[in-house]
């Protein structure tokens, strides 16, 4: 029979690690794909990290238990709330680079990216997603004036 107490402290661990590589801008591949779900990641590998250690929480803490459960609900809170509807203090300055352009522009680039272009290289600096903005430009203009 497999530990549950380390399979969740597995799935904590794991859950903080991606959580942690996507906001500091180490693990990029989730944007175009699911661009929400990966923010509520490092709340909710917290709440797995608190709950593998629930038991002994309670008997270390007694009737404090009550905030240690509190705190687990607020972070699963904030899991959702950052899932569905990211504040931009949660987003790494990449997307939100992205995220400042018209919407044409934004659509441009996530057809060139749908179409296998690659597009982590741009993200280092405003400059260089500008860049890469501005090539996508002269083909949109080609394929609806031809």
């Amino acid at each position: 029979m497999f530990d549950r107490t380390f399979l969740t402290q597995a799935f904590g661990v794991i859950f903080v690690g991606l959580g942690l590589a996507a906001r500091l801008g180490m693990w990029k591949k989730w944007y175009w794909g699911s661009r929400g779900a990966v923010y509520g990641y490092l709340p909710m590998g917290l709440v797995f990290l608190l709950f593998a250690f629930d038991s002994q929480a309670a008997a270390r803490l007694g009737s404090l238990h009550v905030a240690y459960q509190a705190l687990m609900v607020l972070l699963g809170l904030c899991a959702l709330w950052w899932t569905f509807r990211p504040p931009a203090f949660v987003k790494p300055a990449w997307v939100r680079w992205v995220e400042a352009y018209p919407q044409n522009l934004y659509d441009a680039m996530a057809k060139a990216v749908k179409q296998g272009e690659a597009w982590e290289a741009h993200m280092t600096s405003p400059e260089s997603l500008d860049a890469w903005v501005k090539s996508l430009r002269p083909k949109n203009r080609k394929k609806a004036g031809g």
